[in-house]
């Protein structure tokens, strides 16, 4: 890793987004940094990560360095003109202090809170969820919102466990929603659509139940919370990989996707993750050639107006198969 600048982040990019019914634009921050304590550990790592490639896989980045990935960006004239959301992400827990000590927070946090931005967006795991970091956090970003996204992944404790290895219950991820609704912090559940070890109509079974389970729990926690789907795409590196060069598994149907939505609805707001990370085509969900991205549209505009309209008029031959050819 010594030829990597650790003084410059992994990934910057500004993509065009909506928050409160209002265009904005949305900054994508990735930290290179040590990368999450839980994949380094002999009996962790979920099997559908691929983030640390993001990292530097276990080398230390001293505090200063991590400081000057983020200043290196908004110090630049303009930084923030016209961002209304700024995501910072660091493969890992936002709130582990290994991954990223107190002193950065506070820095970053700091900076961002005498910003013009209105949500920042930041990632944990639900034992790094804890009342005095958010409070610090909270302090330091004045009226800004806070959102943290927690890897929820499924509601079904064999999916999440066993299939995905995820490493808690849904007891520590009720523990954090509550914990974050205290704070008035909001809460992202991100949540899988076909990990490997579910059929397609299983898998949209489950991402349909885990949406209610996290709406149920939010109300019960009373945290402001949204939901947001992430279509299995395989990335390099990731553990999925071994099973779709194998012939074992193949990405979930845009098809699936779209009928998730549309039952999932009702439940809450909802997201849909369109990343293709720079992967090649058959590595990522997809309809046929034909389809996909009308398919692609549909659900961005989803996405813009969270109004199922925008699923509306879809129709292709290879839908009725629930995956294409």
């Amino acid at each position: 890793m010594s030829e990597l600048d650790l003084r410059l982040p992994a990934w910057v990019e500004r993509v065009p987004a909506w928050l409160d019914g209002q265009p904005t634009t949305r900054l994508i921050f990735i930290f290179r940094a040590i990368g999450c304590a839980y994949a380094r550990r002999l009996d962790g790592g979920c099997t559908m990560c691929g983030f640390a490639e993001m990292s530097t896989k276990g080398e230390r980045v001293p505090p200063e360095d991590l400081v000057a990935q983020l200043d290196s960006v908004l110090d630049a004239p303009g930084a923030l003109d016209g961002v209304g959301e700024v995501d910072l992400y660091n493969s890992g827990s936002f709130f582990a202090d290994q991954e990223i000590p107190p002193e950065v927070r506070a820095h970053v946090l700091g900076r961002l809170g005498r910003s013009t931005v209105r949500r920042v967006l930041v990632e944990a795991r639900p034992e790094h969820v804890k009342a005095h970091d958010l409070a610090a956090a909270r302090a330091a970003l004045g009226d800004r919102e806070l959102e943290v996204g927690i890897g929820l992944e499924s509601a079904d404790d064999h999916v999440r466990e066993v299939l995905i290895h995820k490493g808690f219950g849904r007891a520590d991820f009720e523990r954090a929603a509550r914990v974050l609704g205290e704070a008035g912090a909001r809460l992202l559940a991100y949540l899988i659509i076909k990990p490997p070890g579910l059929s397609e109509a299983e898998a949209v079974e489950d991402a349909v139940a885990s949406a209610r389970y996290v709406f149920e729990v939010a109300a019960r926690t009373r945290v402001r919370a949204r939901a947001a789907y992430q279509p299995t795409f395989v990335a390099r590196g990731a553990l999925v990989e071994r099973e779709f060069q194998a012939g074992r598994y193949q990405p979930p149907s845009l098809w699936s996707v779209v009928a998730i939505v549309r039952r999932a609805h009702a439940s809450g707001e909802l997201t849909v993750g369109l990343s293709d990370e720079g992967l090649e085509p058959h590595r990522l969900p997809s309809g046929c050639a034909a389809c996909t991205p009308r398919l692609r549209a549909a659900l961005a505009e989803y996405n813009r107006t969270r109004e199922l309209g925008a699923l509306e008029g879809l129709a292709c031959a290879c839908a009725g198969a629930g995956a294409c050819e």
